[in-house]
């Protein structure tokens, strides 16, 4: 199976207002920092990462619907997304869409519910009306929403109704690549899996990709392929999901997955919860050597020093640690 996305050096930064005035030297916040990562049509990966890691910024660069400084390559079925403009890039959004995290704001609701699916092929294409009509209908239908809710606006909705209006959205112009940025975590737990069972149906009978961006973890390891895990801008772990579940390599990694709760009151007994201290470093001022250093409790002098590149550590599995070594977590000796 061939690579459909292809992300090369990837990064984003944002300019940034310092005291001053107009004689201050400009100063810039780097979201997303020199990233890369492929996809595989039909699959999915996921971007993890707590609150600021740069993995939302990430996701909608692919999108090309961040206002930042951006620089690398997105090539989509080998095409560079980031140079395009006007109506290059007008057919791009047909192939790539968003699914949005707040299915209370990402709708308009002024808008009937089937002018909110209709609306990026008006926006987008060139399809009659009756293409339309029929497009919107078989999309109500694929999302488990009925023919009469279409003249509804989008407070006569439920949370989870409203979701699937979105994803119908994303839906319309048959994209190549669905960016999933948390779109259940404004949700609640039962309606959640109702979510998330739809959009993986939904991957199944249309053959899409998706980049799936969460910071649930019980959640990746029910819809995706493949993880990146980021931290302060940088991929810190890349594997497939039974490596990096079954052996996380990065101690960040390793501590996250150490926060998951689980049902099983053997792996309660054999894993050990690994706690994070401090807070992430100044993203205005970032060290030289791992930005995890100052938390991470196996860190060594040249950690503090030098940055760690992102390596290969067992087959598709990649980490960006000094201290892992064949396969194997330099946290090893303390998880049990």
């Amino acid at each position: 199976m061939s690579d459909l996305l292809d992300v090369q050096n990837l990064s984003v930064r944002f300019g940034v207002r310092r005291k001053g005035g107009f004689f201050a030297k400009p100063t810039y916040l780097t979201a997303v920092d020199d990233i890369s990562f492929t996809v595989r049509k039909g699959e999915t990966l996921a971007i993890v990462g707590e609150s600021g890691s740069g993995k939302t910024t990430a996701a909608l660069a692919i999108a090309r619907l961040v206002s930042g400084l951006t620089s690398g390559k997105i090539l989509l079925e080998g095409r560079d997304l980031l140079p395009l403009d006007r109506e290059d890039l007008k057919d791009m959004r047909q192939k790539v869409q968003v699914i949005f995290q707040d299915p209370y704001s990402s709708l308009n609701p002024r808008k009937r519910a089937e002018d909110i699916v209709r609306e990026p092929l008006d926006s987008l294409t060139d399809k009659s009306i009756s293409e339309k009509r029929e497009i919107v209908d078989g999309l109500f239908k694929a999302v488990g929403l009925h023919p009469e809710q279409k003249r509804l606006f989008p407070h006569q909705f439920s949370g989870g109704q409203r979701q699937r209006i979105g994803i119908a959205r994303a839906l319309s112009t048959q994209p190549e690549v669905i960016i999933c940025d948390e779109p259940v975590s404004a949700l609640d737990v039962a309606v959640q899996a109702q979510i998330l069972n739809l959009l993986r149906r939904l991957q199944t009978e249309f053959g899409l990709t998706y980049v799936f961006i969460s910071h649930d973890l019980g959640v990746v390891q029910h819809m995706c392929d493949s993880v990146a895990v980021m931290y302060m801008g940088k991929i810190v772990e890349h594997a497939d999901r039974l490596s990096l579940f079954n052996n996380p390599l990065h101690p960040y990694t390793a501590a996250l997955l150490s926060a998951v709760p689980s049902v099983d009151p053997m792996l309660r007994e054999q894993s050990r919860r690994i706690l994070i201290p401090g807070d992430p470093p100044d993203p205005l001022d970032l060290p030289k050597g791992c930005r995890f250093a100052s938390r991470c409790p196996v860190a060594e002098a040249r950690c503090r020093d030098v940055a760690p590149r992102l390596k290969l550590a067992g087959s598709n599995h990649r980490a960006a640690c000094h201290l892992v070594e064949d396969e194997t977590s330099p946290l090893a000796g303390i998880r049990s």
